[in-house]
């Protein structure tokens, strides 16, 4: 089992039946994760789109509304949903792709500090280093976001 089933399965475990996402570089595992799952990936146009799905989702269901955004400029698109949420107090969870952690802080593609962008807008941002985190740090984002 990988870091992505893992993930998928803690999400599944919670409801989660769709993820909202711009398909792009650093969510494959995650998508071909939720797809062997049965968590239906929702390709849509941009990141807003996604984070705005997960959002409307939240407000009309009081559940967590969970989407995904590769690394990156992606990441900070996906902010406006988030933010809409945040004012309004739905519980939305974004995921972000990530480089190679290896690679990180030394110029891997659109590297960034995707945690502290975050911040700000987030009742918890986490970067999760290890598959044995994930259970945790998914149980942690839900119940951050739902408080």
């Amino acid at each position: 089992m990988t870091g992505a089933d893992l993930l998928v399965r803690e999400l599944k475990a919670r409801g989660v039946t769709f993820l909202p996402t711009l398909c792009g570089h650093g969510l494959d595992p995650i998508l071909y994760a939720a797809k062997q799952a049965g968590v239906r990936v929702v390709d849509v146009h941009n990141e807003q789109t996604a984070s705005y799905v997960a959002d409307a989702y939240a407000r009309l269901t009081r559940r967590v509304g969970v989407c995904a955004s590769s690394t990156g400029v992606a990441h900070v698109n996906a902010f406006a949903g988030l933010l809409n949420a945040w004012f309004d107090g739905a519980p939305v969870l974004l995921l972000t792709g990530s480089a190679d952690l290896r690679h990180l802080g030394r110029g891997a593609f659109q590297d960034a500090d995707h945690v502290r962008l975050a911040q700000p807008l987030c009742r918890h941002a986490e970067l999760v280093t290890s598959a044995e985190r994930i259970p945790y740090a998914v149980h942690t984002a839900c119940s951050a976001a739902m408080s």
